[in-house]
C-alpha cells in the first residue's frame, strides 16, 4: 500500500482502496456496490438506488444521539483521464497511488481526489468507534462529472437532516457558499463521404495544460479542440486537405489538452501543408506564450494510398467552421463579485463516428438567463451551420444564504481552531447543492475540502498535510 504510512492513517486507508477500484463516470457498479458492502459490513443503515447513488446513515456517537443529523455529502466518479504512454485500462483497473510525503498522486493518470478524498473522510468516519459526532447522512452521489445525473435522480425524503457539508472543494480554508448552474450542449454534424487519393497525414494538438473547466476557465489556457480546427480550417485554405476523423478531450468540463485529426493531402500540396501547420503553431505559441507556452502542433504521415474515405471536402470544412465560429472560455466577468467568471463554455470533447461529428460543450452561469441565452447561441450556431443539438444535464445554481446556522458555526469553529477567519468565496464550478438544496426545502450547505491542484488532468495532487487538516477540522465542527 502505497499510502499506509500517511496520517490520518484512516482517510489515507480508504482513499487507496477507493483508488484501487475503477471509477471514471459511468463505470461506477463496483465501487458502489463496495459503499454498500462497506455499510452493511458495520450494520449501517444503507440505501442504494438505480443510478448506484448510496445513502449511508449511522446513529449519533455516544452522547450525541438525540442532536440533529448532519448530511455529508461528496460524489464517488471522477474524471478518468491518463497520459498518452500510460498502459493502464481505466475501466477495469486501480491506479498506480504515489507519494513524496508531501503530495499524493497516481502515475501516468488523474487521482481522483476530486471527489474520492470526501468519500475517504466519510469512510473514515463512519469505520470509527471514538470519534464524536452526531447522527450521520452521508450521501453519495453518481456521474457529478458528467452532468450530476446522481444528484438529479436522487430521493432524499428519507433524511431527517437540514444541514449538509459538501466535501467537493479543492482548497483549505476557503468556505464555498454559492456556484454557478450549468448544463451539457451536445451537437451533431452529418457529413458525406468521398474517396480520395493522397497523403495520410495526423495532425496533433498537445502540451497544452488543460484543467477543470469551472475552475480553470479564467486562466486562458488553450482548447486543444479549438487549436486543432483553427489548424485544420488554415490547412483546408492553403492545401485542399480533406478530413478522415477528429478526436479531441476526455471530458465535457475538463479544458482539453489535447487532440489529434487525420487528414488526406494531395499529394502536391504536402508542402503547402506543412508550411501552414508550422504557421499556425507560430500563432498559437505567440497567443498562449505566457498563459500555456507548451502548446505543440505536429503532423506525421501515416501513409499513402488510393481511396482514403474522408468527409467530402465542402462537408468537412463546413464543420470545421461550425467550431471555428462556435464561442469558447470566458463570456462574461461578474459585475457583482470580483475577479468570478460569471458566464462562460468549454468545447470539452470532439469525436468522429462513422459519417458524424460530435461535439460536447459544458456551459456555466451564476446568471441563469445569461446560461440560457449561451445555450441559445450555441444552438443557433449550430443549426445555421447544419448541425442538430440537444441540451442535457442543465442544473440550477446554488443562491448565497443571507442566514446560515451552518456557516456562522463553521466560521466559528475555524477562528477557534486556526485564530483567523476562513475565506467565503463564490465558484464559477458547479456543486451538487443547488440540486439537493431543491430536494430538501431550508438545507443549509457549505462546501469545504483540502488543497488540490490540477483536478480533471494527469498532473492532479493533493496536499497530504492539508488532507490532514480539513480531517481535523471536519472531526472538530462535527463534535
Amino acid at each position: 500500500m502505497a499510502y499506509e504510512n500517511l496520517q490520518p492513517k484512516a482517510v489515507f486507508h480508504f482513499f487507496e482502496e477507493l483508488c484501487n477500484i475503477p471509477h471514471g463516470s459511468g463505470n461506477l457498479q463496483k465501487i458502489s456496490d463496495y459503499l454498500v458492502s462497506f455499510a452493511k459490513e458495520r450494520n449501517l443503515e444503507v440505501i442504494q438506488d438505480s443510478e448506484l447513488n448510496v445513502i449511508i446513515k449511522a446513529p449519533g456517537s455516544k452522547g450525541y444521539e438525540d442532536k440533529e443529523p448532519v448530511i455529508l455529502q461528496g460524489h464517488m466518479d471522477m474524471v478518468a483521464v491518463k497520459e498518452d504512454s500510460c498502459d493502464i485500462d481505466m475501466l477495469t483497473e486501480g491506479l498506480r497511488c504515489k507519494t513524496d510525503g508531501e503530495y499524493v498522486w497516481a502515475e501516468g493518470t488523474s487521482l481522483g481526489g476530486d471527489d474520492g478524498i470526501a468519500v475517504a473522510y466519510c469512510l473514515a468516519l463512519l469505520d470509527s468507534d471514538e470519534i464524536p459526532h452526531p447522527p450521520l447522512e452521508v450521501v453519495i452521489t453518481t456521474n457529478e462529472e458528467t452532468g450530476m445525473f446522481g444528484a438529479t435522480a436522487i430521493d432524499l425524503s428519507s433524511l431527517k437532516g437540514k444541514k449538509m457539508i459538501n466535501i467537493d472543494n479543492e482548497e483549505e480554508g476557503a468556505f464555498i457558499t454559492s456556484c454557478a448552474g450549468g448544463a451539457r450542449i451536445y451537437s451533431d454534424f452529418s457529413f458525406e463521404k468521398e474517396n480520395k487519393n493522397g497523403v495520410l497525414y495526423e495532425v496533433k494538438v498537445d502540451g497544452l495544460l488543460g484543467g477543470h473547466s469551472g475552475e480553470m476557465i479564467k486562466c486562458g489556457r488553450g482548447n486543444a479542440n479549438h487549436i486543432l480546427a483553427r489548424t485544420l480550417l488554415n490547412a483546408m485554405d492553403a492545401a485542399e486537405i480533406s478530413l478522415v476523423s477528429i478526436e479531441g478531450g476526455v471530458a465535457d468540463n475538463a479544458i482539453p489538452s489535447g487532440a489529434v485529426a487525420k487528414v488526406v493531402v494531395p499529394a502536391g500540396n504536402v508542402v503547402d501543408f506543412k508550411e501552414s501547420v508550422e504557421q499556425t503553431l507560430e500563432e498559437v505559441k505567440g497567443e498562449l506564450e505566457v498563459k500555456d507556452p507548451n502548446v505543440n502542433i505536429t503532423c506525421t504521415e501515416a501513409g499513402v494510398e488510393d481511396n482514403y474515405s474522408c468527409a467530402k471536402f465542402e462537408d468537412g470544412r463546413m464543420i470545421i467552421s461550425a467550431i471555428i465560429s462556435l464561442p469558447d472560455g470566458v463570456q462574461a466577468m461578474s459585475a457583482a463579485v470580483e475577479g468570478l467568471v460569471e458566464t462562460s463554455l468549454n468545447l470539452g470533447i470532439i469525436k468522429t463516428e462513422d459519417s458524424a461529428i460530435t461535439l460536447e460543450h459544458s456551459v456555466r452561469s451564476s446568471v441563469e438567463s445569461a446560461k440560457n441565452q449561451l445555450i441559445k447561441k450555441v444552438a443557433t450556431i449550430v443549426t445555421t451551420f447544419g448541425g442538430t443539438y440537444s441540451v442535457s444535464g442543465q442544473y440550477p445554481g446554488w443562491k448565497y444564504r443571507q442566514h446560515s446556522e451552518l456557516r456562522d458555526h463553521m466560521v466559528k469553529v475555524y477562528e477557534e481552531m486556526y485564530g483567523k477567519s476562513p475565506r467565503l468565496m463564490a465558484i464559477h464550478a458547479g456543486l451538487e447543492c443547488g440540486i439537493l438544496s431543491e430536494k430538501i426545502k431550508g438545507l443549509d450547505c457549505i462546501s469545504i475540502g483540502p488543497d488540490m491542484q490540477d483536478i480533471h488532468s494527469t498532473k492532479e495532487r493533493l496536499s497530504v498535510k492539508s488532507a490532514g487538516n480539513v480531517w481535523e477540522y471536519l472531526k472538530a465542527v462535527l463534535k
